[in-house]
């Protein structure tokens, strides 16, 4: 490992800050970040102890793991978009996504290896719902709005520079793996920081931000 895991600590920070903020999110859909976090986090930490390697592999439990979370930030974002016609959209994309998750994994790629096919698939979902919302958020919105305290700005802010960065990166992810060069070591290392960094920072100011109140943006049938 060239370059240690710092994400870790900012992932067991939005946990904690989760935690502080709990009396603003507990009437909102973000209390279940609180235990999904906890869940992330105990998986991280395995995974750096060797807790859930099988024959020196622990991309068995990677791929449950990322279908786990895609399934959670698909759902969770499903209730911020307002647009009928975009949620139907979203879960057409979620129910291909499972799908092909499956097919990837038992019939393609196998279970003990990492599937990059399916995951691309269900970043290049979420990339799809973050810029839904975006869109929404600039065409419909009813009230001139400050989005430094829209909680689902920042959510969906975070999400989306995550999904680009790991698309990027699983993107050539088996042919690097095979050619084993430097390059490839040195992203394995990188880009996991940079993402998780990222996401893990804006979901801390998505619950400081967080609070119970009606959605500004109207719908487009």
């Amino acid at each position: 490992m060239l370059v240690y895991p710092y994400y870790v600590f900012f992932q067991v920070g939005a946990f904690l800050v989760g935690l502080f903020c709990y009396s603003k999110v507990k009437y909102t859909h973000y209390k279940y970040f609180i235990p999904f976090l906890l869940f992330i986090a105990c998986y991280e930490i395995g995974s750096l102890y060797d807790l859930f390697a099988i024959d020196h592999k622990n991309l068995w439990i990677t791929n449950i793991v990322m279908t786990i979370s895609f399934l959670f930030y698909g759902f969770f974002l499903l209730n911020i978009i307002k647009t009928p016609v975009f949620k139907k959209w979203i879960k057409g994309g979620i129910l291909l996504s499972i799908f092909c998750t499956l097919t990837d994994v038992f019939l393609i790629q196998g279970f003990w290896n990492l599937a990059t096919f399916a995951i691309l698939l269900q970043l290049g979902v979420l990339i799809m719902t973050t810029c839904l919302y975006f869109y929404e958020l600039l065409n419909y919105t009813q009230e001139t709005l400050r989005i430094v305290r829209l909680a689902p700005f920042w959510l969906n802010t975070g999400l989306l520079f995550y999904c680009l960065l790991y698309f990027l990166f699983f993107s050539v992810f088996t042919y690097m793996a095979y050619s084993r060069s430097h390059e490839y070591w040195l992203l394995c290392d990188i880009v996991p920081n940079i993402a998780n960094i990222l996401l893990y920072s804006f979901l801390m100011i998505t619950f400081l931000c967080c609070r119970k109140t009606t959605s500004p943006i109207r719908t487009m049938q």
